[in-house]
């Protein structure tokens, strides 16, 4: 089966004057409907737009999932964020689609090319370096690269072919299974085929939301992925007290920043509302040349250490937090496992997605719990799962009764 839409294959040639710098992001999941004042997500993306153009970007990659369903609205809220950062000279864009852009459109695809001036499907060549943008096929969540697939690797076939020892970039929405952070929840079943034949792609995709900040978004096995986040809302893994979109998931968009350089590319993490990089002694490079494409970045994080910390709880209501100061400084603590004195256990995400440093004050809220008195543990633990071998601990904490745990979430997230 074929895709039923005409694939531009030609390969367009831009040279930008001065050394690359490029802008990566995604998912800004813009509303469709008309709004009076600007939304949480359309304030996001400008900011977004604005950083890139203050950090003197001249190429920004956006990894799909520019609308939250499809809908010229939520293509024009794009358009002029974009115009809001820079007028009339705006600098070389390359999209794509993603799962979210065919939502209730029987024409998406066209849609696209008609609100954006450019097919889902490009093939650009910039300063002497490929950048492949390959939208899905389809609005499938993990199923949409099934005929794209065969298109990327044609492309892939002429990119490699010319680009003697530099990578090629490959701008998807959704990442391969099993690769970066949150693809074996939201990764795509077939890509993995196609992109491990080419070692020399970099790939970079969106759709998951997962934090970039956590050294999984980074993935080297026959190429290298990373993951984008997004421009809208941060969401992780399920099984965590605080849920899978975390408090605040919506005020930390980030990106990342490439500058290039002769043989090395340096990928920076990016606030997008700041333009602040984030962890820059963690700095991720690439080298390339004769030798091949090379992930150069930081040696993994220690696991978690602390010394035995005392904690204390505060109550607001009939509500109850555990509260101390943050026993890890200078590690990266992805998670805090609570063991309570009846056996039971909860798990808690730290604020490490908010990209603000080492916590000084940490408060986790207690879900759930059966009226009582309860003694507490808690471990810090890193991203591998590793927890430190000591504990904060929290004695005679008193749980009036029970309390489900309630997200609060920007009014544009839709679940």
């Amino acid at each position: 089966m074929k895709l039923n839409m005409k694939i531009e294959t030609a390969v367009r040639k831009f040279d930008v004057g001065r050394k690359l710098r490029v802008g990566v992001m995604s998912d800004s999941q813009l509303s469709s409907l008309r709004f009076l004042k600007s939304d949480t997500f359309e304030k996001n993306t400008a900011a977004a737009f604005k950083t890139f153009a203050k950090l003197g970007c001249n190429m920004i990659l956006f990894a799909g999932d520019i609308c939250n369903s499809a809908g010229a609205s939520g293509y024009k809220k794009f358009r002029s964020c974009i115009f809001a950062a820079y007028g009339d000279n705006p600098p070389l864009i390359q999209c794509i689609m993603g799962n979210h852009d065919y939502y209730l459109r029987p024409f998406a695809r066209r849609l696209f090319e008609r609100m954006l001036g450019q097919s889902p499907f490009t093939h650009y060549e910039v300063n002497g370096f490929h950048f492949i943008g390959a939208s899905p096929d389809s609005g499938s969540m993990r199923n949409g690269y099934r005929h794209t697939a065969e298109w990327l690797d044609g492309e892939l076939k002429k990119a490699c072919a010319s680009a003697s020892a530099r990578p090629v970039f490959v701008m998807t929405h959704n990442a391969a299974e099993n690769t970066v952070y949150g693809s074996e929840d939201w990764g795509d079943v077939n890509l993995g085929k196609t992109l491990s034949k080419w070692p020399c792609v970099i790939n970079f995709s969106g759709h998951t939301h997962y934090s970039l900040l956590d050294e999984r978004s980074v993935y080297a096995g026959d190429y290298i992925a990373l993951n984008t986040q997004s421009v809208s809302y941060i969401e992780l893994e399920k099984g965590k007290q605080n849920g899978s979109v975390p408090p605040l998931a919506y005020t930390a968009p980030m990106g990342y920043v490439l500058d290039f350089d002769d043989g090395t590319i340096a990928v920076k993490r990016i606030n997008l509302l700041d333009g602040a990089e984030l962890m820059p002694d963690r700095r991720i490079n690439i080298k390339y040349g004769a030798g091949g494409i090379k992930l150069m970045r930081p040696e993994p994080y220690l696991p978690p250490e602390t010394a035995p910390v005392e904690g204390k709880y505060f109550t607001e209501g009939s509500r109850v937090f555990l509260t101390f100061s943050a026993p890890c400084e200078g590690a990266f603590v992805h998670s805090y496992k609570a063991v309570f004195s009846d056996g039971t256990e909860q798990r808690y995400f730290s604020s490490f997605y908010l990209g603000k440093g080492a916590e000084r004050q940490t408060v986790l809220p207690v879900y759930g719990k059966k009226a009582g008195t309860y003694d507490v543990r808690i471990y810090p633990t890193d991203s591998q799962g590793r927890q430190s071998a000591e504990c904060v601990t929290v004695k005679d904490v008193t749980v009036p009764r029970r309390i489900k745990y309630r997200r609060i979430l920007a009014p544009e997230i839709k679940y």
